[in-house]
């Protein structure tokens, strides 16, 4: 079975930037929770861009460790390790 990859890119205000920093520990627990993993990235010239990974076995798992935060988009595995 293939994987399923959600992407997100969120744009946080410099006021905003550590509460947002502070949620990731959580999303990162319910993501394992829901057998997928959850990835944060931060542009490296533009501070505050950034671009959340969710990857998992099915869309399923993708929508149950996103919660109320349902991706727009899924991307299906073509070719893996």
């Amino acid at each position: 079975m293939g994987r399923v990859l959600s992407m997100a890119e969120r744009r946080v205000d410099g006021a905003a930037r550590e509460e947002y920093l502070a949620t990731l520990a959580s999303r990162r627990a319910a993501a394992a929770t829901a057998q997928a993993h959850f990835w944060v990235f931060e542009h490296a010239s533009d501070r505050g861009r950034f671009v959340e990974f969710t990857e998992a076995a099915s869309d399923d798992a993708i929508a149950l460790s996103r919660g109320h935060d349902a991706p727009e988009s899924l991307w299906r595995e073509v070719q893996g390790g």
